[in-house]
C-alpha cells in the first residue's frame, strides 16, 4: 500500500446474508456490476487509493471474481482480510480493519457491501467536509437519518478497539455526539441497504 495514506476504504463483507437463501451480497449486480464492484468504483473515483475488504462468508468465491475482473485499477492497493467468525456482529469486521491499518492511517471511510447505491457525489461530499474536520465522524444525512458511508477519524479507532460496544460502531455516535458532524446529502442510497432477497427485487436493478 502507499507509504503515505491520508485515508482509507473499509467494505465490510463478512456476513452470511440469512435471508438471501445462499446468495453472495457481494456479488448480487446493479447493471452490469456487482455491488462491491460499485463501491470500489466509487472509492477510486472519490480518491480514495487504499481499500481494506473485509471477507467471510465464501470468500474464496468473492477473492476469485475480483481476480477474474483484474480489480483494483493499476494505481489502488486493495488488501483482503477474512474474518472467520463472519456470523458474528459485523463490529468484529470492523476491528479486523482496524487493527490491520497503518500507524500513519488518519481515518477510514467505511460502508456495509449492502450499500451500493450511495451517489459518488455523496463520497466525495463526506471526503470533502472530512478534510476540513479531520477530528469528526462524518456521517451522511438523509431526511434526517444516518446512513453509510461513514467516515472516522484515527482517534476513533482505539475506542473501536478497546471499548464495550453492544450496538455496534452506532454506539460510538451516541456516546460521543459531540464528535459528530452531519452532512446533509440528498442521496437515499446512505439509508438504503439489502438484506434480503425482496429488498434488491424491489430496487428493480
Amino acid at each position: 500500500m502507499n507509504k503515505n495514506p491520508t485515508l482509507y476504504g473499509v467494505i465490510l463483507s463478512a456476513g452470511k446474508g440469512n435471508r438471501l437463501f445462499g446468495k453472495i451480497k457481494a456479488l448480487l449486480k446493479i447493471g452490469d456490476k456487482t455491488f462491491i464492484e460499485k463501491i470500489i468504483s466509487n472509492f477510486e473515483k472519490s480518491g480514495v487509493k487504499d481499500i481494506i475488504i473485509i471477507l467471510g462468508y465464501k470468500a474464496d468465491i468473492v477473492k476469485k471474481y475480483l481476480e477474474l475482473k483484474k480489480i483494483p485499477k493499476i494505481g489502488t492497493s486493495v488488501k483482503v482480510i477474512v474474518n472467520s467468525n463472519y456470523n458474528s456482529q459485523q463490529l468484529t469486521s470492523l476491528k479486523l480493519a482496524v487493527e490491520n491499518l497503518p500507524k500513519n492511517c488518519a481515518g477510514i471511510i467505511f460502508t456495509p457491501v449492502d450499500h451500493p447505491l450511495v451517489k459518488l457525489t455523496t463520497y466525495k461530499k463526506l471526503l470533502s467536509a472530512w478534510k476540513k474536520n479531520k477530528d469528526k465522524i462524518c456521517l451522511p444525512s438523509y431526511n434526517y437519518r444516518k446512513g453509510h458511508p461513514a467516515l472516522f477519524p484515527k482517534e476513533i479507532f482505539e475506542k473501536i478497539l478497546t471499548e464495550n460496544l453492544s450496538g455496534g460502531a452506532r454506539a460510538l455516535i451516541k456516546k460521543y455526539p459531540g464528535k459528530v458532524k452531519y452532512i446533509v446529502v440528498n442521496d437515499p442510497g446512505t439509508v438504503n441497504d439489502f438484506d434480503s432477497m425482496e429488498d434488491f427485487k424491489r430496487s428493480k436493478l
